[in-house]
């Protein structure tokens, strides 16, 4: 028997009912209904993940071996369409010869103006625009358009993922035991299936 703390989510009872009634006014539904924990005296689904309501989404069971509760693997569904971009972005050329002329222009400046300032904000502030108007003035800009193609389906989840993928190949490498090695390829196999899906 588990303790009265949990909400058993396979058992519609009053405590589930009232947990689910709140998240309802939050736009919110839990979405594991399998059992995320096993062991000898029971089996109960204790762990869950909740969600906004209209997401598409689906739910896996995973069992990762280093507990009694089993890992779920949530997929949301984003519907933003991948499409190409075009950015603009703006570079400014910085060559010899515009090095040298900012250098002059600067050597030109009065700069008795800011030194007898009182408030050091208002002096500096003064100082930074005669800097920035010379250099801009100086630096030719260039624009640059750069096509990038967004990947939206590419979630939080999937990054987090890829990255454990990365550690458990480096643990798999560098051990002779079978466990780790069988356990890697395991990951691998759900990750690509979660993936395709």
């Amino acid at each position: 028997m588990f303790s009265e703390k949990y909400i058993h989510y396979l058992e519609n009872c009053k405590k589930r009912q009232q947990l689910d009634a709140l998240l309802q006014t939050y736009n919110l539904i839990g979405t594991v209904s399998f059992p995320t924990r096993k062991t000898n005296a029971s089996i109960i689904s204790i762990d869950n993940i909740c969600i906004t309501r209209t997401k598409n989404h689906s739910i896996y069971p995973h069992n990762n071996g280093f507990s009694d509760h089993d890992a779920q693997l949530i997929v949301i569904e984003d519907n933003v369409l991948t499409k190409q971009r075009n950015n603009i972005t703006t570079q400014m050329d910085i060559i010899d010869q515009s090095t040298l002329e900012f250098q002059l222009l600067l050597s030109y400046k009065n700069w008795e103006e800011i030194s007898m300032e009182d408030d050091a904000n208002i002096s500096f502030n003064k100082y930074l625009n005669i800097y920035l108007r010379t250099f801009h003035s100086c630096c030719i800009k260039k624009r640059k358009n750069s096509n990038t193609v967004s990947k939206p389906w590419i979630t939080k989840g999937i990054k987090t993922s890829c990255n454990r993928k990365r550690e458990l190949y480096l643990m798999a490498r560098g051990t002779n035991e079978m466990e780790y090695k069988l356990y890697y390829k395991h990951y691998c196999k759900i990750l690509s299936k979660v993936i395709k899906e």
